[in-house]
């Protein structure tokens, strides 16, 4: 007489994963549709870093984390359905290491836009931005926005400086609200014309004595 199979488990429709500044990432699940569909939408990205803690609650447990201690927080669920950007912005969307040195070509310099060509204020313009972040793994980004006046294009520096949260679209699918508070810096390719009175002028390279100390 065979055994019969177990029934393999309902893949669950809502998953949140929780990406913590040691590195570690702590994920949970929501199976009921309905329960999925009231937590979505008590969720407001630019406030989710502002309480004190976030708190996941399950049947058998509670697991609280400290939200100055969160880099990001994902959310996947099997629809496209995703919250209007901020501050104007058409598109954010996370990009591997590799696509992302493809698409910013970093590998072809010689064809890399320049900073300083200009761009008619109304049309859209696609950055690549790469930002350091606490816990020691970067984060790829391709940002599309209309390019502002001349005295408004500070406004994405100040932004990124801003210390909210703000969400883009996974790569692998959901959305993802990144904890600013625990930026670092960020570097964006190929950036507006326009840069602070008090900027260093320097090309990025790759230094062997940095690197070197990175590896160790």
């Amino acid at each position: 007489m065979k055994a019969t199979n177990p029934s393999k488990p309902k893949n669950p429709g809502f998953v949140i994963r929780v990406h913590l500044t040691d590195g570690s990432v702590e994920s949970f699940a929501q199976s009921d549709e309905a329960e999925a569909r009231k937590l979505w939408d008590k969720i407001e990205p630019s406030q989710l870093f502002t309480q004190s803690r976030i708190v996941l609650a399950g049947e058998h447990s509670k697991s609280v984390y400290v939200t100055a201690q969160i880099v990001r927080v994902d959310f996947i669920q099997e629809s496209n359905q995703c919250w209007e950007f901020p501050g104007g912005y058409s598109d954010i969307v996370e990009l591997t290491e590799k696509d992302f040195r493809t698409h910013a070509r970093l590998d072809q310099p010689e064809l890399m836009p320049k900073r300083e060509q200009p761009t008619p204020v109304g049309d859209l313009l696609v950055s690549f931005v790469k930002l350091h972040l606490v816990g020691g793994r970067p984060l790829y980004l391709m940002v599309e926005f209309p390019v502002k006046l001349p005295v408004e294009n500070h406004s994405f520096m100040q932004f990124m400086l801003s210390k909210k949260g703000f969400h883009m679209r996974l790569c692998g699918g959901g959305i993802g609200v990144i904890n600013l508070e625990n930026l670092l810096g960020y570097t964006v390719y190929p950036g507006v014309p326009q840069i602070p009175s008090d900027s260093w002028a320097a090309e990025p390279f790759l230094d062997p004595a940095t690197a070197k100390a990175q590896i160790k």
